[in-house]
């Protein structure tokens, strides 16, 4: 990977319309083979100043786009007023590294200009800023990164803390050169902070600050490599367990949200939506089926007086251990529900009406039993039970059902009632229960 930075210098205050003009150059350059990535920076105390950073695969793909038509049809997009910045016209940096221009000025813009900044913050562009004894003046993060200083042993201070023996004289001899610009790229075998040998490929530099050294390496040191991709996959491990805890979490607050939404919040019971849900789905399967279908209607008695002389804490205790009798009655399929106030229902598929009041006998008895504390009577409910008829609708079901609780209650309450023939559900709808 090489990446080439030139830099412009825009006249006429047209510096929002050339980044636009940049910014849209990939669309011209994006096919190019080899290029990799456009960005544009600029210069906070000189918003005037561009620098514009290319990357591609290696500089011979750079060169072919240069000498494309392409190239030269992206300049039409560039508006009139950009001038090309003689003092710092090209540099590659990569696997090889090239200077054209007078670069003079970049130890000074080592402090300020972007290219510099791009530069210390690159991890994977090496620089080192050179003084001619090869003390190391400055490095930026790929530096502190393979050849970190160890300023308890007095190491990495030097270039030469890290030569072989082979390379110490020909990098010497450039350093102490003052009249040496830049004649090649160069090899050198060094060895980095952990002891592990690595190669290379770097460019020297002449600036007023020093000399830098800027390069690739060859290869990454593979340890390094094995290191950040543990690292990596460590990260993407705990990554991956956060999300799945997260989504459990969020499927059991689903689970939580569907199940309240479908039960009576005091009973524990099924609500009325989910009641009428049923009521749908189990006549449906007993005209298909052929099936018998019965229905509980059970209602407190005298359920007012207990609000008025004990209080509505206690008579929602009366209601919360009434409703686990209909609860610990039924089976799977079965449905209980809280039928509104102090009345409660229990659909039963598969269920003849003599089972059924066999049932409801055994709710009616087990309520009598119940010890509600700071409740010194017995609870009773009447019941009045129905079976399906076909063809009827389901508050029909439920009001010949409501019609035998009503004849349960008129015949003297804590008793069973099943609905027949002559009894009309229409006729006994909204009679007042005590």
């Amino acid at each position: 990977m090489v990446t080439v930075i030139s830099r412009f210098r825009v006249r006429n205050g047209l510096e929002e319309a050339v980044r636009s003009a940049f910014l849209n150059r990939p669309r011209l350059v994006e096919k190019a083979p080899g290029f990799r990535g456009l960005d544009v920076l600029t210069d906070a105390d000189d918003p005037a100043m561009f620098l514009l950073l290319t990357r591609w695969t290696d500089v011979e793909s750079f060169r072919v786009w240069h000498r494309s038509e392409a190239h030269h049809q992206s300049h039409q997009l560039i508006p009139k007023g950009l001038k090309l910045d003689a003092a710092f016209t090209s540099l590659t940096i990569g696997n090889s590294i090239e200077v054209s221009g007078d670069i003079q000025s970049l130890g000074d813009a080592l402090e300020s200009s972007p290219v510099a900044r791009w530069l210390m913050e690159s991890d994977m562009v090496l620089a080192l800023l050179l003084a001619p004894d090869g003390a190391i003046l400055e490095r930026n993060r790929a530096g502190d990164r393979i050849f970190p200083p160890d300023p308890a042993r007095n190491f990495g201070s030097s270039i030469w803390d890290y030569m072989g023996c082979s390379d110490v004289e020909d990098l010497r001899g450039r350093l102490l050169d003052s009249a040496h610009q830049s004649d090649g790229s160069l090899l050198l075998n060094l060895t980095d902070g952990q002891q592990n040998r690595i190669t290379l490929d770097v460019r020297l530099l002449r600036c007023d600050a020093g000399t830098l050294l800027l390069g690739t390496p060859e290869s990454r040191n593979d340890s390094q490599i094995q290191s950040e991709i543990f690292k990596l996959t460590n990260d993407l491990s705990v990554t991956m367990r956060e999300g799945a805890r997260k989504n459990r979490e969020l499927s059991e607050a689903n689970k939580t949200i569907q199940r309240l939404a479908r039960i009576d919040a005091l009973t524990g019971l099924a609500n009325r939506r989910t009641l009428d849900e049923a009521f749908l789905r189990e006549i449906a399967r007993t005209e298909r089926m052929g099936e018998s279908l019965s229905l509980i209607m059970a209602d407190l008695d005298q359920f007012k007086s207990i609000n008025d002389e004990y209080g509505h804490l206690t008579g929602d205790q009366v209601l919360v251990q009434v409703a686990s009798v209909f609860g610990n009655k039924t089976r799977p399929y079965d449905v209980a529900a809280r039928y509104g106030g102090e009345e409660f229902v229990l659909l039963l598929p598969g269920t003849s009406t003599e089972s059924a009041i066999a049932i409801a006998e055994r709710i009616r008895r087990e309520a009598t039993e119940l010890k509600v504390p700071g409740y010194s009577r017995h609870v009773t409910v009447s019941l009045g039970v129905a079976t399906w008829r076909t063809g009827e609708t389901p508050d029909e079901f439920v009001g010949r059902a409501d019609a035998a609780l009503y004849c349960a209650k008129s015949a003297g309450r804590n008793r069973v009632e099943a609905a027949s023939d002559v009894l009309g559900a229409e006729s006994q709808k909204g009679l007042l229960r005590q």
